[in-house]
């Protein structure tokens, strides 16, 4: 086409030479002109030309994927600016997708709904700088690959209705525009039936971040079944007059795997609940194991809205153990760290039941937990066993310092807690307690104990929102066997209670502890704590 171009041109001009003999040097000059354009022309349209759909712009369409043959299996690798969609599309199961360590591709990627029954792979092409079990961090992005969310608020990862069977390794996800939405988003919410679902999707040893400016609203919404989340890294994840979340479930069937990642958000750190879908489902089915939720102090006295360290508001069959949760204060809320309640803006069908919350350390926060199922469908069976809750304290942290604000539940076993606090150890409102379990656990009294909205302290409350529970083997620090009863422990002092070390925050009782044979309060390493 080009060879055709030139001689078309040459033999046109050639004609006009024959009728003009006598030309100017300027006229040569011109004609070589022409020829140099239209070759250039020829060039453009013998070339991919256009709007590029997967790097949303106009010009030379990205360059395409380069698929090799390994010993274990296809590689497909995508140049620095490839096409990464286009590798996508053109895998199969077990294929791995290779992008290049510090090299920047291009978003919106969709997961296609495909006949998978192997993982298609994504990653970095530097993985064997990241240890297979150990957590990825910032200082480790050289060896990433990073995936930029597309144009218009658009993910960098969406996964479409019925996607399974893809993983992401070593890859950065940056924020979307202006920190709107999700970067990472699993499921469209419209599925009309289960099966629809994305599942099988999975994100290993990932930095998903938020702009350290503006935010980020959202990092992964998880909506949908079998997805895991493991060893990464959650920043930035914080809004200016709205909610924010590093990881949001809402839509889901499970299970669902949270597993030793460090998570770092404003409002909730990690949220189940608190949006509707077409499917009447109820998320859960779920771990949430050796992490670490937190809140950078540096935040405190900014525009970001604040909340909880973790939260649900719709959920079911969810174990939260074997993590460390720090630093939340009073902003938007009173500043308890960790909430479950039934809230209505979940929709009418919005329950929370067999919750587990175990082996964890909740430490700096204006007060502990909230519990309370006054709304939607209600609170059922939780239990909250062998946790250290620390420096909780109302004045620090700017809230109230309580242990529990519990209303309207059936079926709440708090036991072998050591909690050390300047509030109340409960601020009971609405209704009843039902089957209440408070056994062996290290609390302070402080001014109040055992409170209840508008009756006052000890007995009292005890009956009124507490009655037929079990309260024993307590150490209540500075208590009074009047309003508890002989089956629970009176110290004047946390001197006399026989901590491990609490300059080094091990509250585990030492072996010469009064209360050591007796099953008190929490057994736990803090170096156990929170994953790695």
């Amino acid at each position: 086409m080009l060879a055709l171009a030139v001689a078309n041109i040459m033999a046109i001009n050639s004609v006009r030479a024959s009728n003009k003999r006598l030309q100017k040097p300027r006229r040569r000059w011109h004609i070589l002109k022409r020829v140099l354009m239209a070759m250039a022309a020829v060039t453009i349209v013998a070339a991919p030309f256009g709007f590029d759909y997967y790097s949303g712009k106009l010009g030379i369409v990205l360059p395409q994927p380069a698929i090799s043959e390994a010993a274990n299996g296809r590689v497909i690798r995508v140049p620095p600016g490839g096409n990464l969609q286009a590798a996508v599309d053109k895998a199969v199961g077990g294929d791995i997708i290779e992008l290049q360590a510090g090299a920047v591709y291009a978003g919106q990627i969709t997961l296609p709904n495909k006949p998978l029954t192997d993982f298609v792979t994504i990653q970095t092409s530097a993985v064997t700088n990241l240890p297979e079990g150990k957590r990825v961090s910032p200082a480790q992005r050289a060896s990433l690959a990073t995936i930029n969310p597309g144009l218009l608020t658009r993910p960098a990862i969406l996964a479409a209705n019925g996607a399974h069977h893809y993983r992401f390794i070593g890859i950065e996800f940056g924020p979307t525009t202006k920190g709107y939405f999700n970067i990472i988003q699993i499921g469209t919410t419209e599925e009309t039936s289960v099966e629809q679902l994305p599942h099988h999707i999975e994100f290993d040893r990932v930095y998903v971040h938020g702009d350290p400016k503006l935010g980020q609203r959202r990092g992964i919404a998880a909506n949908g079944r079998h997805i895991k989340i493991a060893n990464s890294y959650f920043a930035d994840f914080k809004r200016e007059g709205e909610e924010s979340q590093a990881i949001a479930v809402w839509a889901a069937d499970g299970p669902i795997e949270i597993t030793n990642n460090y998570i770092e958000a404003a409002a909730e750190n990690i949220l189940f609940g608190g949006a509707t879908s077409k499917l009447a489902l109820i998320p859960g089915n779920a771990i949430i194991r050796d992490n670490w939720l937190n809140k950078p102090v540096e935040w405190r006295n900014t525009k970001w809205v604040v909340k909880n360290l973790f939260e649900i508001k719709h959920g079911r069959n969810i174990k939260v153990e074997n993590n460390l949760m720090t630093n939340n204060w009073g902003m938007a809320q009173e500043g308890h760290a960790i909430v479950f309640f039934s809230a209505s803006d979940s929709g009418e069908r919005a329950v929370v039941e067999d919750i587990e919350f175990t082996n964890n350390i909740v430490r700096g926060s204006a007060s502990a937990m909230t519990i309370a199922g006054g709304e939607a469908g209600g609170g059922r069976r939780v239990t909250i066993r062998n946790n250290v809750f620390e420096d909780i304290d109302s004045k620090k942290w700017d809230g109230r310092g309580f242990f529990l604000k519990p209303s309207s539940w059936d079926g709440l076993v708090i036991e072998n807690n050591t909690v050390i606090h300047d509030g109340s150890i409960t601020i009971a409102y609405g209704g009843p307690i039902k089957g209440f379990v408070f056994r062996n656990n290290i609390v302070f009294n402080n001014d109040y104990g055992f409170f209840g909205d508008g009756t006052g302290v000890g007995k009292p409350a005890l009956a009124k929102y507490f009655a037929g529970g079990i309260i024993s083997n307590n150490v209540i620090i500075g208590g009074d066997e009047r309003d508890y009863g002989k089956l629970n422990f009176y110290p004047r002092s946390i001197n006399d209670i026989g901590f491990a070390n609490p300059a080094e925050r091990d509250y585990r009782l030492r072996g010469d502890s009064q209360y050591k044979t007796r099953n008190i309060g929490a057994n736990l390493d803090p170096k156990s704590v929170g994953g790695k």
